[in-house]
């Protein structure tokens, strides 16, 4: 590793001290070590140092009050906390308060170097740390691509690289895992920015209405066809064109998108003209394209038209130490849409949001965030506040643990779920979907999957 400023090592057990001295030594990375808080914060003081790391539990001052002086006297400081005692109200805590990382003890060296490793890249390009947004571009009505995990900043690396490309792009996830974010992301960042950013969700129309959104239609085309329209792929010209939910496109409409992105030209309904294409497409789908590739469902050819760059959003879940910020930043957009006084979110509020599952992903965390905003009567959102599933002891009732299921299927533990959220509703589909954070058509069609009445 290059040259760095010494790095700060606290933790009142001299042993493991030792050992990351010596590890660290190894590696050449120069680190000043003490056994006190105490005299970690006079160090700080009196060094230039980028980088702590601490232990949770000491004498005197802990490791989470040691954070927050950190903090005060540079707020831009890297700290990683450690601890042989773990508990999701330590991690919401750091994280709350600005933790770098917090890592279990015994401590697996390899990750914590890795560890190091980011911040040394971050510490060369960030001055001083932003590490909240994976990817700065304008985008409108003030979304932005957020995120600490390694995850979702390496979509936001992806995306700075394959902007300025015309490659189309396929974006996985599970619903509500920020997937037209993520498109929105590719063309803002682009050379394209200045033209239209069209998107279309495949599922929300039937095959024949797709058609007609997607190509357009001259007048007398079919009965009610009383003017020409120009289709979504018009409007896109110069611009980019988001197909959502595109593994619910019929055979049939594949084939003429296939003859689009090879032909880079299109016929409107009804007309024998054919008009030349500039557009950049972008895919997305929550289904296994594999297995409709198998199944006869979707093409091969145009998948591997789709996919020259993959992009995988991860599911809310496997990122949760991002949960934090990202309910921290639903809260103050919600409070300000709504005029409310809302600087934050509570300790217990932030626990019983880390203990739960999140099926409806992302799109669940900002409904439930909006709700509680909106009901909330105090400074900060409290446990209360939160809508009464995501409760501590309802969220362990609640949330499908796969030790507990009779199935370890995804698609049983999802069912599952779904008919809880349904009964907390009292059967009310619009409030269930929203509940779960996902649309109303999106629920109706895997209740149907489910063979739900």
């Amino acid at each position: 590793m290059p040259e760095h400023k010494p790095i700060l090592i606290v933790d009142d057990e001299e042993n493991c001290l030792r050992a990351l001295k010596d590890v660290f030594e190894l590696e050449n990375l120069e680190c000043i070590t003490t056994n006190s808080a105490v005299k970690a914060l006079d160090l700080f003081t009196h060094n230039d140092i980028d980088i702590v790391i601490t232990d949770v539990r000491m004498p005197v001052i802990n490791g989470i009050d040691l954070l927050k002086k950190l903090k005060k006297v540079k707020p831009e400081v890297y700290v990683i906390m450690l601890t042989g005692y773990g508990s999701i109200s330590d991690a919401v805590a750091s994280i709350k308060l600005g933790a770098y990382e917090y890592i279990m003890k015994p401590v697996i060296m390899e990750d914590l170097l890795g560890h190091i490793k980011e911040i040394f890249a971050q510490l060369e390009i960030h001055s001083p740390f932003e590490p909240t947004m994976a990817l700065k571009v304008p985008m409108p009505r003030g979304k932005v691509l957020l995120g600490n995990s390694v995850r979702i900043q390496n979509v936001g690396k992806l995306i700075s690289k394959i902007a300025n490309t015309d490659l189309p792009v396929l974006i996985l996830g599970e619903s509500g895992t920020g997937k037209e974010l993520a498109a929105n992301a590719i063309h803002y960042t682009s050379d394209r920015c200045k033209k239209p950013f069209v998107a279309i969700n495949c599922a929300a129309f039937p095959d024949t209405l797709l058609e007609s959104e997607l190509f357009g239609y001259e007048k007398g085309a079919f009965t009610d066809a009383k003017t020409s329209k120009a289709g979504k792929i018009e409007e896109a010209d110069g611009g980019t064109l988001f197909l959502d939910e595109i593994g619910d496109m019929k055979i049939a409409m594949q084939a003429k998108l296939l003859r689009v992105l090879e032909e880079r030209e299109f016929q409107r309904l009804g007309s024998n003209r054919s008009r030349e294409i500039d557009i950049r497409l972008i895919s997305a789908t929550n289904r296994d394209l594999y297995q409709a590739i198998a199944e006869k469902t979707f093409r091969a050819d145009l998948y591997y038209r789709l996919n020259a760059v993959t992009i995988s959003m991860p599911p809310l879940r496997e990122i949760s130490e991002d949960i934090p910020l990202l309910a921290e930043h639903f809260a103050r957009e919600f409070a300000g849409r709504f005029g409310r006084k809302v600087s934050g979110i509570s300790t217990e509020a932030l626990t019983a949001l880390m203990k739960y599952n999140w099926p409806g992903n992302v799109r669940e965390l900002a409904n439930a965030i909006r709700r509680s905003i909106a009901l909330s009567d105090g400074s900060e959102i409290r446990e209360f506040d939160l809508p009464p599933h995501f409760s501590l002891q309802e969220s362990e009732a609640l949330t499908p643990h796969a030790e507990k299921s009779k199935s370890l299927l995804l698609e049983d533990i999802e069912k599952e779920h779904i008919l809880k959220v349904l009964d907390i509703a009292a059967g009310n589909k619009s409030e269930a979907a929203a509940i779960l954070g996902i649309h109303r058509d999106t629920l109706l069609r895997k209740l149907k999957k489910y063979g739900v009445e």
